[in-house]
């Protein structure tokens, strides 16, 4: 059952060092959401790199109801070569199943968005797991749409042989 959401109580904000047990669980619960906690490996500590490493330059906001944290979108501003424009990467989003179809993704990129112009952001990017049709008729309702032209490659780790040269 969907539990009623007020939009007024909504609270969007940036996150700081101190959220950063927070940020943790959102994502963690994502890793579950997904059912793919098998490739979740980080730990709360890990997390404090965002605001430990300034070159990461990673953004976190949380949304959040009265003293309940629902949603946590993670982001970072890259630079397109092809475009020649700034961009926003959009690492992690996700609300809480309960809170879902309350426009609170929504709400978490048009504060992510603002953030970004005042950047001089063009454009956004995200990727969505392949097996996750609901984000992807989501993001479609929303106007983001696949690039069909593009798939994502990553390698295990940056020491691979491929890495080195």
């Amino acid at each position: 059952m969907k539990k009623k959401f007020i939009e007024d109580n909504l609270v969007i904000r940036s996150c700081a060092q101190t959220n950063t047990p927070t940020i943790f669980s959102l994502i963690k619960r994502l890793a579950i959401d997904q059912q793919k906690t098998h490739k979740f490996h980080s730990n709360s500590d890990d997390f404090k790199k965002i605001y430990n490493a300034p070159s990461l330059n990673i953004n976190a906001i949380i949304a959040g109801y009265k003293v309940t944290s629902v949603g946590v979108c993670l982001y970072f501003f890259s630079f397109s070569t092809w475009r020649g424009e700034t961009g926003i990467y959009i690492q992690d989003l996700f609300v809480e199943a309960q809170y879902r179809r309350n426009n609170i993704a929504e709400k978490m990129l048009t504060h992510t968005g603002l953030d970004g112009s005042d950047r001089q952001a063009s454009y956004l990017i995200l990727s969505v797991n392949s097996s996750d049709t609901e984000a992807q008729k989501f993001y479609s309702h929303i106007d983001i749409t696949s690039e069909h032209d593009e798939a994502i490659f990553a390698a295990c780790e940056t020491g691979s042989e491929t890495l080195k040269g």
